[in-house]
């Protein structure tokens, strides 16, 4: 039985677990003085963010403000347009001083006060239960508010005892006015050796619905949040208020050069400070400069190229934080996960085949023949480079630069290309040095490339040729990966690589460089079509991914990033296998190697597709026409099974909400229209929306030290009680299973021995997971289409490990993720 952070709330119990709220209905009047306010400047956020974090600093309980689209239709028919909400009406004096100091702010001091005469009474508290509406056999519905601001009695719950650690004073968890608990004590920061880096633990709780479950489930999660004691990459700070009664303050913040002084100093949204003096608390001062230690004033980090400490609190702390909700909220029940012992895991094969790549290996690129053109700047690289190859292909090879490419068998060969300007850093134009890379000789022969490039996560670089060299050499139809090389200089704390982690990532990066080109070698067929095991693919199918993100912008919504891919499974003929993806360049699909060159040269994403209501048809419509142009011709015999991110799709295709899960449009509408044989399995990663694996509880194979959670077997584990065909597929990640990679789960970082304090500075992986959630079957059986799903995660295309998302839809993920213009952005957190 697996155990995670997921509960179930029973229905008898929902008064007592989320207790009452306090709502002021806010008329159309209140909206048309609303309107008329002034807008803040810009780089704040919206105006309603400001007040309702206002509000919540005054007050000392959390407020929020909804405007009519996370109402309800009940709330919306008696005329309400707006929402205020907190757990506590008796704070209603202060509330309305605050409103009253926010508008003045607004007004630059104009003592002109629209908003508060207008804030009606508020309404006698009520149960958050009368808002939840059970139905059986399905999941529950409330408004959009309801799982937005229903956490709040539970995470005080929690916080009203320390939360106990191995061998060491329990952590004092305090409540800040985002709704998460920060361990705050002085004593509990995680610090570097040398004190000159600091991590602050924070569990967040969620309140979510799950597939097939009729009652409302809570998630919880535990991450370190690494705080900048200057202010540094910070956009968010932690305050503690001079009454260490009230939850500690979680605001926007800026760090930028103060007009006056010339020096950079954190500065708070000025509307806060005000409504603070407003209603007569403590004012917000920030000295000029931090000191070095963190106190009561804490900048988050909000993006780091390199800690000095690693992230992540480790699977120990976690199964403490799991027997400390279970002490402190008896009336949650855990959800249930037994192994499905239906399914079976082919053996995983991590090492490369005996005899080397087969020549059909080449053939699910859709060439004839592939050239890998190395491109070194340091004979150490190139060394590395051809090691790989070797071990790879079994054939030792030793090409010249300016030299012809050396054949390793007919359908492969490489080449080595002497290029130190075209990779450097500083080089303004690359542009004339391309020559230097070979170029595909007709349609059927694909050039892929390997570079060298200079890289250590603790060295900022002024510029960076990653970005442009993938986007030049995609212009010219080559797709590419890059082998890291330390610079000769690193900066006091980092480390070199050693000679096993320089080795790991020559070997990841060929095999990212084939999974580029399309090329496949025995590896996924053996574990998706193995006729020894139960529920393989025994005939010719079509696996698709669509993978959607929203691409972030300055100011705005960003464009819509749509990807596809396709495997054409064919059990029994390597040969035969084709990877596909499908091209916004071409309008059509195409083999993967083009496909991701193409998509690497231009911009990333489209306008033209969104979520919004405007939207949202067309970009359905026009996804649908691309799988129908999939499964056609030759192929349209196929059945095809789609695989979808459910967080990221599911405003595109509403039936693969939980609320509605299969009541609306699904992928492949269009093909069943048509006669098709169309499954669709739903994927989930979110362990914030799904529940982190904890633990799991057996009586053989269990760890000696009994506070140690015992890893999640190789196994796939169904939802007990689920009136949906539901899994959870969980694992560790490659470092936690790799040897002497589970000090997270021998220690948490508060309890490491001193000859083991080392440690600190590595990640700690907890463990992990994907929902597996089957919406159409097709042709197929839930139970087949789980294992395949499970499978196509278990054994990757590209690497020793598994991948989060099943592979077609990984695929599809991973080319979007290597595009120049991506951004990731958000908390340095695991």
């Amino acid at each position: 039985m697996l155990t995670s952070l997921a509960y179930r709330v029973p229905a008898k119990y929902l008064n007592e677990v989320f207790g009452t709220v306090t709502a002021y209905p806010l008329t159309e009047d209140f909206r048309v003085a609303w309107s008329a306010m002034p807008r803040t400047e810009r780089g704040w956020g919206p105006a309603y963010a400001s007040l309702a974090r206002g509000l919540t600093s005054a007050t000392g309980r959390p407020v929020t403000l909804f405007d009519e689209y996370d109402l309800d239709e009940t709330e919306r028919a008696s005329g309400k347009r707006m929402l205020l909400l907190t757990d506590d009406g008796a704070m209603d004096y202060r509330m309305r001083v605050a409103m009253n100091a926010w508008e003045r702010y607004l007004r630059g001091g104009a003592d002109v006060l629209t908003l508060a005469p207008r804030l009606p009474e508020p309404e006698l508290a009520r149960s958050f239960s009368e808002f939840i509406r059970l139905r059986d056999g399905e999941v529950p519905e409330a408004p959009n508010w309801v799982f937005r601001t229903g956490m709040w009695r539970v995470m005080r719950t929690l916080a009203e005892h320390p939360l106990k650690i191995d061998g060491r004073e329990p952590l004092r968890l305090r409540m800040d006015t985002s709704g998460a608990l920060v361990a705050w004590e002085d004593e509990d920061l995680i610090a570097s050796r040398k004190g000159t880096a600091f991590s602050m633990l924070r569990v967040r709780g969620r309140l979510v619905t799950r597939a097939g479950v009729a009652d409302p489930v809570l998630c919880f999660d535990a991450h370190l949040s690494r705080i900048s004691p200057k202010g540094y990459w910070s956009n968010n700070v932690w305050i503690e208020p001079a009454d260490t009664g009230l939850p500690i303050l979680h605001l926007p913040m800026q760090y930028r050069e103060d007009e006056e002084s010339g020096i950079r100093r954190l500065r708070l949204h000025p509307a806060t400070a005000m409504i603070y003096e407003a209603c007569k608390l403590d004012p917000l001062d920030i000295p000029e400069e931090l000191p070095d230690r963190p106190g009561a004033i804490r900048p988050q980090l909000w993006r780091s190229r390199f800690h000095t400490l690693g992230s992540g609190p480790g699977p120990r702390l976690l199964m403490r934080l799991q027997e400390h909700i279970s002490a402190m909220l008896p009336r949650l029940e855990p959800l249930q996960y037994p192994i499905d012992t239906s399914i079976r895991l082919a053996t995983r094969v991590e090492k490369y085949q005996k005899g080397g790549l087969p020549v059909a290996a080449v053939g699910a690129s859709g060439y004839k023949r592939v050239t890998i053109a190395c491109v070194y700047r340091t004979a150490g690289a190139r060394q590395r480079m051809l090691v790989e190859i070797e071990e790879l292909t079994g054939v030792a090879v030793q090409p010249r630069h300016d030299e012809t490419p050396v054949t390793v068998n007919e359908r492969l060969d490489v080449a080595a290309c002497y290029c130190p300007d075209l990779l450097d850093h500083s080089t303004l134009n690359r542009a004339a040095l391309l020559d230097g890379v070979p170029r595909g000789e007709g349609e059927d022969h694909l050039v892929v490339a390997w570079l060298e490039t200079e890289y250590h996560p603790a060295v900022e670089l002024d510029r960076d040729a990653k970005p442009h060299l993938r986007r030049l050499l995609g212009h010219r139809g080559i797709p590419i990966q890059f082998l890291a090389t330390d610079p000769l200089i690193l900066p006091d704390e980092a480390e070199p690589r050693s000679a096993s982690e320089r080795k790991h990532a020559a070997r990841a990066a060929l095999r990212d460089l084939l999974r580029a080109a399309g090329v496949l070698d025995e590896r996924l067929p053996g574990a998706v079509a193995n006729p020894k095991l139960l529920n393989s693919v025994d005939r010719p199918a079509m696996l698709v991914g669509v993978h959607v993100r929203a691409q972030k912008a300055e100011r705005g919504p960003g464009p819509l990033v749509v990807t596809m891919s396709a495997v054409h499974v064919v059990p029994g003929d390597l040969e035969a296998w084709r990877v596909l993806m499908y091209s916004d360049k071409k309008g059509s699909w195409c083999r993967t190697g083009e496909a991701i060159a193409g998509f690497h040269s231009g911009s990333i994403g489209t306008s033209w597709f969104g979520r919004s209501k405007a939207k949202v048809e067309r970009t359905r419509t026009e996804l649908e026409r691309r799988l129908c142009d999939l499964v056609t011709g030759e192929l349209g015999h196929l059945p095809v099974v789609v695989f979808v991110d459910g967080p990221a799709a599911r405003k595109i295709w509403p039936g693969l909400p939980n609320t509605r899960l299969g009541k609306g449009p699904l992928p492949g509408d269009a093909l069943r229209e048509n006669g098709k044989d169309v499954a669709v399995v739903r994927v989930s990663t979110g362990v914030s929306e799904i529940g982190r694996p904890v633990t799991r509880q057996k009586d053989t194979n269990m760890p000696a030290d009994k506070n140690k959670p015992a890893a999640p077997d190789r196994r796939v584990y169904r939802l007990a009680g689920s009136t949906v065909p539901s899994w959870l597929f969980a694992g560790r990640s490659t470092l936690l299973s790799s040897k002497g990679g589970d000090a997270g789960a021998k220690y948490t970082r508060w309890t490491l021995p001193d000859d083991a304090k080392p440690e600190l500075r590595k990640p700690w992986h907890s463990y992990t997971a994907k929902e597996i959630v089957v919406l159409l079957e097709g042709s197929w059986t839930s139970t087949s289409l789980a294992a395949l799903t499970a499978r196509l995660c278990d054994q990757s295309v590209a690497w020793d490990g598994r991948t989060l998302l099943p592979g077609p839809l990984h695929l599809a993920g991973r080319a979007d993720r290597d595009h120049p213009d991506h951004r990731v952005s958000g908390e340095d957190e695991d």
